[in-house]
């Protein structure tokens, strides 16, 4: 297991628990948000620390991406990520396999129900 990996089994296990299970719209609204951040990794403050940035949102990512992949029905182990990009790329296009927009789709809608198509 890589380092990767267990810093997302433990952060997907340590996250706060949810009252009720995630919705289709919900899911895909957060790996939207986070999507955005993936590539913020610069500050413009000087001293911050944009490596830890970096990992935090790609964490991030990945646990709004399990938590989709879950919705589907497929299995998403975060010990699967030990080639993060690698799998996200596969689960993402499996994903837009089943019809899901992940590109152009305005999240907004997915808090209102839409599922996005």
């Amino acid at each position: 297991m890589s380092m990767y990996t267990q810093i997302l089994d433990v952060a997907l296990h340590e996250r706060p628990q949810r009252e009720a299970e995630m919705g289709t719209g919900e899911a895909l609204s957060a790996l939207l948000d986070c999507r955005q951040h993936l590539d913020l990794v610069a500050s413009s403050e000087p001293g911050t620390d944009w490596s830890s940035a970096a990992l935090a949102n790609q964490v991030s990512y990945d646990i709004a991406l399990i938590d989709l992949a879950r919705c589907f029905g497929l299995d998403c182990d975060p010990s699967s990520f030990d080639q993060p990009q690698r799998r996200r790329t596969e689960i993402e296009h499996t994903l837009i396999a089943r019809g899901v927009r992940l590109e152009g789709f305005d999240h907004h809608r997915a808090d209102s129900g839409s599922d996005g198509r």
